[in-house]
């Protein structure tokens, strides 16, 4: 089908560039209630996505451009189907730009092998390792767990002569956890991502989840606080590098989209801070080649390759990820999707950052700061008030604050972490935070 597909892309005089993925997927799905596997399957999908651009006219009558797109199942009608996406086409009018061309795609560490071999049996060993975990622990219950393995393979044709492939495999795992002492009642709703079974280490996080499960039966709301709050691993991969469907406020303001639209004030050269900095130097790369990321690939949806673009150095600006159009728009490299969030080690140790007293947030509800004014208030669902050796669990109240102001006075740990989307310091200290409460 997709030779047919390229066929017919090719006869149309209306179509100026084109590009085809053709994916197909393979998961496994492993589904549990407390004292039994309820269900087990794979399923299979594959789909042909078609991105159009055709050449139209601007309201002036200058040359423009419109894209359009729509998504093919195997025997689904071909030719309706680009009917559609150029009709959708014809209808924009944007600024002239074109579609990438080939370039070399780097290798870059994308597959687990045992998932690939046998998906099933791999989320079988997963859910066995949860379900044995979670049944040693005292006064804490699994009620229910959902484990979802994919084999995704991706095969990407354009008209500019773009033909490329890559295999990528993802872990998902949701589970729920309940503690009971006499009358009360916890619940901890659990959810990690990975490309590897080894990087998911379902045996530690549902020990540490479990812990904290327990700590809720004793969290009180929190009183106001205004002073050092200490950011780990998971929560802080969740502040730095934002959600696959919320984004970040980095990838935000450092997009060349965002800059063209003028949504970001940005300037490459000059500080991407408005005021003092009181914290440590900022560099982060947008890295695509995170080996094992969740955010990585060989290439993007347009074909772009995998790079590691450096976009902050000591504070200042270096560089816009850009998608192609927004590349030509503003005369700067084609980058292509963000990727991961990547930090280098700081300078002071781990130990040292958790000088008390402080506040540790260990779950947000959902971190969604503004994505262009950066401001958040976030709903806390555990947090920790440290002082004088003990450590007073809460829940409740909320993290005030600004994303880039937080970043100007933030001191990061000398050890590193893999988090996912996030490769860097697994500490940070930031100095002056608020939270809400009573």
């Amino acid at each position: 089908m997709l030779t047919k597909i390229i066929d017919a892309l090719n006869a149309r005089k209306d179509i100026s560039a084109w590009t085809v993925r053709h994916i197909t997927e393979r998961e496994a799905q492993v589904y549990a209630v407390p004292k039994e596997i309820e269900s087990q399957r794979t399923v299979e999908s594959e789909n042909y996505r078609i991105d159009v651009l055709c050449n139209t006219k601007a309201p002036d009558g200058s040359p423009a451009v419109g894209t359009g797109d729509v998504t093919l199942l195997s025997g689904d009608d071909i030719n309706g189907g680009i009917d559609r996406a150029a009709l959708v086409a014809s209808l924009v009018a944007n600024p002239v730009h074109s579609i990438p061309g080939p370039s070399s795609n780097p290798e870059v560490s994308l597959v687990d092998d045992n998932l690939k071999r046998d998906s099933l049996t791999t989320m079988l060993g997963l859910m066995e390792d949860i379900r044995t975990t979670a049944s040693k622990k005292k006064d804490v219950y699994l009620t229910a767990a959902e484990c979802f393995g994919e084999i995704q393979y991706i095969h990407l044709i354009n008209s500019r002569g773009i033909d490329a492939e890559q295999e990528l495999t993802s872990i998902a795992m949701e589970l729920v956890l309940q503690a009971k002492r006499n009358d009360t009642e916890t619940e901890s709703f659990v959810e990690k991502s990975r490309r590897r079974v080894s990087d998911v280490d379902a045996i530690a996080e549902i020990e540490r989840q479990a812990n904290y499960t327990l700590d809720l039966l004793d969290a009180s709301p929190p009183r106001t606080w205004q002073g050092a709050v200490i950011l780990r691993a998971e929560t802080l991969a969740s502040f730095m590098a934002g959600t696959p469907l919320a984004g970040s406020v980095l990838q935000n303001l450092s997009s060349a989209a965002s800059k063209y639209s003028k949504i970001s004030s940005w300037e490459i050269g000059r500080s991407v801070f408005k005021g003092d900095i009181k914290g440590d130097p900022l560099t982060i790369w947008a890295n695509r080649c995170i080996p094992y990321g969740t955010t990585s690939s060989r290439f993007d949806h347009e074909g772009l390759s995998a790079r590691r673009v450096e976009l902050i150095k000591d504070n200042h600006l270096v560089a816009f990820h850009a998608s192609q159009r927004y590349a030509e728009y503003l005369g700067v490299p084609a980058t292509g999707a963000f990727g991961g969030v990547e930090l280098p080690a700081g300078s002071t140790s781990a130990s040292d950052l958790l000088a008390e007293p402080y506040v540790e947030i260990i779950h947000f509800s959902w971190f969604n700061p503004d994505p262009i004014t950066g401001d958040f208030a976030t709903e806390i669902r555990l947090g920790y008030l440290v002082d004088n050796g003990v450590r007073k669990p809460f829940k409740g109240g909320q993290l005030i604050g600004n994303f880039m102001d937080a970043l100007a006075d933030v001191r990061w740990s000398a050890e590193t972490g893999f988090f996912g989307n996030y490769l860097g310091p697994h500490t940070a200290r930031f100095n002056n935070l608020k939270v809400s409460g009573e």
